[in-house]
């Protein structure tokens, strides 16, 4: 007989948030007094004020060779550091650091990149053997598909492997993109659109008709792409190839566009991906970071002096944070035609403007709501798009109803008696 569903709190395991800029900051930008934006911190920081146990893990599976040991050995020390450098309240928080503590119906809430895939393939195929040791642990294992699109075998063969039974994204991949299903159709997982929310700090507070009458570009390029399976299947080797036409011909419409994108490629060898010697990522931990200088912009005050923005998607079909960052100020957003964005109740032409894709498409959109006969009404589709975030897109509304579902998933799971 199935025993009844227990009353206890849900508990969510965040497995190693030390180590990346997701939720706060990590360690090495601890020791060196460094702070970047974190994309996920109001989820993190929802959650642990929440009815919800929030435990926070160490590698929970140790490498093999003494590399392996050491890291087992002080990743304990530096998770605790983790959480008392970022003031997180010892009362709010609980550790993980053994498979062993891993309760039955807990939730293990991991970051796809970085544990099971990664830009090259000998560290991606690092994540077999983690994925190997916990999979034999009955628990539901949620993860998120940021830059899933890096070594999608690798990564999808290594969550199979895993066991996951819950993928969320900013986009629902399962229904809405190609490549998705191409490389991760045959998981059997199901799938959540988990929405970006713009931080409290992002309102709009100029009046537009005070805004300059262009779009302003903003977001970074990331590294050139080496996986053949992306490259063969996009025909290109950018994740973001509109933010680089941009960021190269921008100069060629200065009447239209001003652009802040940055290029983390230009430091690194285009199509190579190279493991720095040892010496070098020591002193790279010690030294800003290459986007400090962008992070440091008042992002708020841009978006508050332009009438229209634009944040080029991922070409693998996943929506940049900036999207309802910009909107909640109270600019125009300009943007693709896609199911990412109607899925959110974004309708072209209602809430944002929409675009084939194309730098050239971009700047047609752009010079007709340069005409004053326009002006109205992109200011109505800024205004329509503001209302749309600022009351659908908050972190009270967005994660209380992901927490309600995820409760009632969990639940479902204990009255069936597993979570795989």
């Amino acid at each position: 007989m199935t025993p009844a569903p227990t009353s206890r709190p849900l508990r969510i395991v965040f497995y190693r948030p030390h180590t990346e800029i997701w939720f706060k900051n990590p360690v090495w930008h601890l020791m060196r007094g460094e702070s970047l934006p974190h994309k996920y911190e109001a989820f993190f920081d929802t959650l642990l004020k929440s009815s919800a146990e929030v435990s926070v893990s160490t590698t929970l599976c140790r490498r093999k060779g003494w590399k392996g040991l050491i890291r087992y050995l002080l990743d304990p020390l530096a998770l605790i550091y983790w959480v008392l450098g970022n003031k997180i309240s010892l009362s709010k928080i609980g550790f993980v650091f053994s498979k062993a503590e891993l309760r039955k119906h807990d939730v293990l809430f991991f970051m796809h990149y970085g544990n099971f895939t990664y830009e090259d393939a000998a560290n991606a195929q690092r994540g077999s053997d983690l994925a190997l040791a916990l999979s034999d642990v009955d628990i539901l294992k949620l993860g998120h598909l940021t830059h899933f699109a890096y070594q999608p075998v690798i990564g999808s063969n290594n969550l199979e492997k895993l066991g996951v039974k819950l993928l969320v994204a900013e986009n629902n991949l399962l229904r809405n993109s190609d490549f998705y299903r191409k490389y991760f159709g045959h998981l059997n997982a199901d799938f959540w659109c988990l929405p970006f929310i713009a931080a409290e700090r992002f309102r709009s507070h100029t009046s537009f008709r005070e805004r300059t009458r262009k779009l302003i570009a903003t977001g970074s390029i990331t590294f050139k792409m080496t996986d053949p399976d992306f490259i063969n299947f996009f025909q290109s080797d950018e994740l973001q190839p509109l933010r680089r036409q941009i960021y190269e011909r921008a100069d060629k419409h200065a009447e239209e566009i001003d652009s802040l994108i940055s290029d983390l490629n230009a430091s690194r060898v285009a199509g190579k991906v190279k493991v720095d010697p040892l010496w070098h990522r020591v002193f790279r931990r010690f030294v800003p970071h290459p986007q400090h200088s962008y992070y440091r912009k008042n992002i708020v005050d841009v978006y508050n002096s332009y009438m229209m923005f634009t944040v080029p998607e991922e070409i693998c079909d996943l929506p940049a944070i900036g999207v309802v960052e910009g909107m909640a100020c109270g600019c125009a957003f300009i943007g693709l035609d896609s199911p990412m964005y109607r899925d959110l109740g974004m309708v072209p032409g209602v809430h944002y403007v929409a675009h084939n894709g194309t730098l050239g498409d971009l700047v047609e959109k752009i010079r007709f709501y340069q005409q004053p006969s326009q002006l109205t009404q992109l200011e109505q589709i800024a205004e329509r798009g503001c209302k749309l975030v600022t009351e659908k897109f908050r972190a009270e509304v967005v994660y209380r109803e992901f927490l309600a579902r995820l409760t009632d998933c969990v639940l479902r799971c204990e009255s069936i008696g597993t979570n795989r």
